[in-house]
């Protein structure tokens, strides 16, 4: 994922895990309400909600990494509910034993910007999830916002709510609710990758995020943005 300079994959992801934490918990409560007690998290990373669903009763992280795979599952071997498996979603191969898992809801986590052909993603998730189970989509917004963060993070494209209505529609799911997320996020990510061009996530990007947590979610969870710099969307599958 990008150009991590001297920082391994690895090492960014454990990073970022262990310096974003309140913003994925807020990432999350966009979905409350809306999360079941068998979760696949497609396209995991370095599970960055795992925290969050140890009182779930599954919780399987799906990662085409098989290095950060094999160090969750030496992370959380003592947890039996929790799993993180080594597939990559746009094999047709691996849905059949998704869905013997069984899951009533499946994250789709800032992953479809990073597949080319993004159908090919959404076409296995509704292989693998029952009639009636839940799609938690997370995804970049505004094509206007891309820049060389964007090209680090090996983004092919971001979205609006409109293209990502087209692709949904494609398939059998019922749009539940969209809208986009974080307004400062959008601004600090145009000025960080239109106009400065940075070529690095540093610390900070961090830590600034953290400390608009707060404000980002008690105004939007008044009212919601019409810029942001993520959209969310919840779907049922059909």
């Amino acid at each position: 994922m990008g150009n991590f300079s001297q920082e391994t994959h690895l090492e960014f992801y454990r990073r970022w895990n262990a310096l974003a934490a309140p913003y994925f918990a807020l990432q999350l409560k966009q979905f409350d309400g809306y999360v079941g007690r068998r979760v696949l998290d497609i396209g995991c990373g370095y599970g960055n909600f795992t925290s969050f669903m140890l009182d779930k009763d599954l919780y399987a992280g799906i990662d085409n990494d098989m290095e950060i795979t094999v160090e969750l599952n030496d992370k959380y071997r003592e947890t039996p509910n929790i799993k993180f498996l080594n597939y990559d979603i746009t094999d047709e191969t691996c849905a059949q034993e998704l869905r013997a898992l069984n899951p009533d809801t499946v994250f789709c986590i800032n992953l479809l910007e990073h597949i080319k052909d993004d159908g090919t993603v959404i076409e296995r998730i509704c292989a693998v999830l029952g009639a009636g189970g839940t799609l938690c989509i997370l995804v970049p917004a505004f094509q206007f916002l891309y820049g060389t963060l964007d090209a680090l993070d090996s983004h092919y494209r971001r979205y609006t709510k409109n293209s990502l209505t087209k692709l949904l529609s494609a398939f059998p799911l019922e749009l539940i609710k969209m809208h986009y997320f974080n307004l400062p996020g959008a601004l600090g990510w145009f000025i960080k990758g239109r106009l400065l061009k940075q070529n690095k996530h540093t610390d900070d990007n961090y830590r600034i995020m953290n400390a608009l947590v707060p404000f980002v979610s008690k105004i939007e969870g008044i009212i919601k943005p019409p810029v942001g710099q993520s959209l969310i969307a919840v779907a049922r599958r059909i």
